[in-house]
């Protein structure tokens, strides 16, 4: 386990306090240890719920905003078996690695309608065909483009990659703006940029292929850098591509410097903020991909998961239903411009008049896939990231880091 940081140690006090002073108060006391909302949303959720349940008391544990803090501090509070949390909040690659340890418990059998969650928030929560977690809130990577330039140009928004090189060139060559940005550091951002190059040209890390048939693993590993390359070779993406990550791409982008970028749903409101230059000049579409295959998007995004340490699990059980319902789903898009889970959230005509995008965002989200489920996903991270930034600095051949990286992710999920 990575060394604890102060700040997650404060952060552990800190729920040690919460969990002392509701006991003193006489009623079963429930704390949700999640990420601060700004919007105020979430606490005004559990404040509704509170004045409508006498006897139960929740309490919401603001967490900090770097996530690698955030894990720390779950990590060593599970681990010391401590009960005063009874709800945790988790990133989408954690419910592996949590459930592994037994520090979450499988979720009663109908406990929610399946069907009604969008297919990758729901394969997120579910670790060997077992239900940990409720699907929170989502998130996926999305093409923004400059919708000005393609009509001016008569160029419709590209669905392959074919044509997406066509219209850089076509249009922002000629204006001397970079024609693709997006987040190609070495870091977690890098691995969900170069999984969506992967799926659009067919490829796959799943266990099954990469243990049982590792050549097409590579294949498909190899054609996705050397698409990634095309990008930098042609000067399409510029090379500081390989320093940037979602900011860094994202101000490129609403400076009115590209023609397209690869980010997450939220930079929509900042494109569409005060301080934009592209303000109303943004559309979002799904991202490109080779003829004759699907295009994919990352999956982010948060779940809420029930503690083995918790002292009242029925009492938990009926907040978690609440906070990942329907109506609360609804809230929580309007006041903080949350992505929901539920497929009919989308169709809400509330919904749809505070964040008319979503409907756009709808549409992305029929095709998303997450990152490989495993306990062991922090060492996968690191092998693919490691393996892709140094095919993109020309320190490798794309066939001998597609070569590498299969390989050293089969022995990890032969584990």
């Amino acid at each position: 386990m990575r060394t604890m940081t102060a700040v997650a140690l404060c952060c552990l006090a800190a729920m040690s306090l919460v969990g002392c002073s509701s006991q003193e108060s006489g009623d079963i006391q429930i704390v949700f240890a999640a990420g601060n909302d700004p919007s105020g949303a979430t606490e005004a959720l559990v404040d509704e719920y509170n004045a409508a349940h006498p006897g139960v008391r929740v309490e919401f544990q603001a967490m900090p905003a770097n996530t690698d803090t955030q894990h720390d501090a779950y990590v060593t509070y599970l681990s010391a078996r401590e009960s005063s949390i009874d709800l945790y909040s988790l990133d989408v690659i954690w419910t592996a690695e949590f459930a592994r340890a037994g520090w979450i418990v499988a979720l009663p059998e109908g406990y929610i309608r399946t069907d009604e969650f969008l297919d990758g928030p729901l394969a997120s929560v579910t670790y060997k065909g077992t239900l940990y977690a409720v699907p929170w809130f989502t998130d996926a990577g999305v093409l923004y483009y400059r919708k000005d330039l393609l009509e001016e140009a008569g160029v419709p928004v590209p669905e392959t990659w074919t044509d997406f090189r066509r219209a850089c060139r076509e249009i922002a060559e000629p204006r001397g703006m970079d024609g693709f940005v997006w987040q190609g550091a070495r870091y977690e951002g890098l691995v969900c940029d170069f999984l969506e190059f992967l799926w659009s040209v067919g490829g796959t890390l799943d266990e099954a292929t990469v243990v049982e048939r590792p050549a097409d693993a590579e294949r498909g590993v190899t054609e996705a850098l050397g698409l990634m390359l095309s990008f930098l070779d042609s000067g399409i993406s510029p090379a500081g591509v390989l320093t940037y990550k979602e900011e860094d791409s994202r101000r490129l982008f609403t400076e009115g410097r590209a023609l397209f970028l690869r980010n997450w749903p939220y930079v929509w409101s900042v494109a569409e903020g005060e301080g934009s230059k592209i303000k109303g000049l943004a559309g979002i579409a799904p991202l490109p991909h080779v003829e004759g295959q699907t295009s994919y998007s990352t999956i982010g995004g948060w779940n809420i998961a029930l503690s083995t340490y918790s002292e009242h699990p029925d009492e938990a059980l009926d907040f978690l239903r609440f906070i990942t319902g329907e109506r609360s789903m609804k809230e929580r898009a309007i006041e903080g411009g949350y992505l929901p889970t539920l497929r009919r959230t989308y169709e809400d005509a509330d919904v749809l008049a505070a964040n008319p995008h979503f409907a756009s965002f709808s549409e992305v989200f029929q095709n998303t896939r997450n990152r490989p489920r495993s306990p062991h996903y922090p060492r996968m991270s690191d092998i693919i990231q490691e393996n892709v930034h140094r095919t993109l600095t020309y320190e490798i051949e794309p066939a001998t880091a597609a070569a590498d990286m299969v390989r050293e992710l089969a022995e990890i999920m032969a584990e």
